[in-house]
């Protein structure tokens, strides 16, 4: 009998479950969803490794589930019209403050404690999923280049969870990928019960699981630290891509042999098909010419 596969560890992400406490977010949640009024953005995400069990997001969406409460220069050009919400601001404060807390714990344990020069909120917000169409899921992405990493803390949990949100749901989640130790793909799923924190580095794909019924509650920020280690992180991602991208041409590389090789197989077989044909017509012909030569 084999040994068990060794267990993977995450590696740029952690997960921090009850980071945040019911009594806290029972104390705040009233004042968010009074608060809450939902931003209309454009969204695109067409990426080809979304599970098609999931569904799809498309080229150019309105997406409709998220207020959005602080949004940089720096942030993304899809919401940069965007009027940031006051009120949503001053009900999420000392969440904000608990997950900024959090998030430089998890950073510095990650890329050393001088790792942050200065922590700045490029945007945060609160996202409320439905299950509707392009409101269940936030499905697999990154959050983009100029976010060094991010935080997600689940406000509501599902059925029989407990959690202070009087509309429970069924499905959600949330699913991170990360490479293992022979560049494998693995995912972490998380059901992200009320006061858990998903911390994330940059450039890690991640996925907002979608729901079947109810309401599940999110707050997200994303983060720059503005640390001297800024252009070497810049750098990792530009060469996580390029090994993708040697990755996927090495796929394609040997797709393509392959299917050389089986056209090559498939020509050898009729050329010999062809010869055994030649050799029996040559003796058909040879016999026909015995059997006629004058005796």
């Amino acid at each position: 009998m084999s040994p068990p596969a060794p267990r993977v560890e995450p590696q740029r992400h952690r997960t921090l479950p009850g980071a945040v406490s019911k009594e806290e977010l029972n104390r705040a949640f009233p004042h968010i969803r009074a608060a809450f009024v939902p931003h209309v953005v454009r969204y695109g995400n067409t990426n080809p490794n979304i599970a098609r069990e999931d569904g799809q997001h498309g080229e150019s969406v309105e997406w409709r589930v998220s207020c959005y409460m602080e949004v940089s220069h720096d942030g993304g050009a899809r919401q940069k019209h965007v009027e940031p919400s006051l009120p949503m601001l001053e009900a999420c404060r000392p969440l904000l403050e608990r997950c900024d807390a959090a998030f430089v714990d998890f950073f510095k344990a990650l890329h050393g404690a001088h790792s942050i020069r200065k922590l700045v909120r490029m945007q945060s917000f609160v996202t409320r999923y439905r299950p509707s169409p392009q409101e269940a899921g936030l499905l697999r992405h990154i959050d983009g280049a100029n976010v060094d990493g991010s935080i997600i803390l689940a406000l509501s949990g599902a059925d029989g969870s407990g959690a202070p949100i009087d509309v429970p749901f069924s499905g959600g989640g949330v699913t991170v990928w990360e490479r293992g130790a022979a560049g494998e793909e693995v995912a972490f799923n998380y059901p992200m019960q009320p006061g858990d924190i998903c911390a994330l580095d940059n450039y890690v794909w991640h996925q907002g699981n979608p729901i079947a019924s109810g309401e599940r509650w999110a707050l997200v920020i994303f983060y720059q630290t503005k640390g001297a280690q800024r252009q070497h992180r810049l750098a990792n991602i530009v060469l996580n891509m390029a090994r993708q991208v040697r990755r996927d041409e090495a796929a394609a590389a040997t797709r393509a042999a392959t299917a050389a090789a089986a056209k090559a197989a498939r020509m050898h077989d009729a050329g010999a098909r062809r010869v055994r044909l030649a050799m029996g017509a040559i003796v058909v012909a040879a016999a026909a010419v015995a059997i006629l030569r004058p005796r």
